[in-house]
């Protein structure tokens, strides 16, 4: 089994392969700041929130610019490789629907006053 799993990997290329470091350091970034959050005021505060923020919003980036990259790629088969664009744009599709939900729910309290 553990010959077929790394002929498998052999055969994904990186950008693919990316797709998955991606969401870890983007989750690594959101747990990072929820761990600080106990040493506020304190240097471990300071440098372990930019930390978080340079991690997080780098997966983002990261995310997109990857996605990108495998949509270009695989043109001919989009559909063969969408399992990997999905898994790619995870972190970008998080912050989008996150931001969409923070705009509805002002507007909506807005409209109520």
């Amino acid at each position: 089994m553990t010959k077929t799993l790394n002929i498998t990997l052999r055969n994904i290329n990186w950008t693919k392969k990316s797709g998955i470091l991606i969401i870890g350091i983007a989750l690594v970034g959101l747990l990072l700041n929820y761990i600080v959050q106990y040493y506020r005021g304190t240097w471990i505060y300071q440098y372990g929130s930019l930390i978080s923020l340079i991690l997080f919003y780098g997966g983002i980036l990261w995310s997109f610019i990857n996605t990108i990259l495998l949509i270009s790629k695989h043109k001919s088969d989009l559909k063969k490789n969408l399992i990997w664009i999905i898994l790619s744009a995870i972190p970008f599709i998080y912050l989008t629907t996150m931001i969409l939900i923070t705009f509805t729910s002002d507007y909506e309290l807005e409209r109520n006053f």
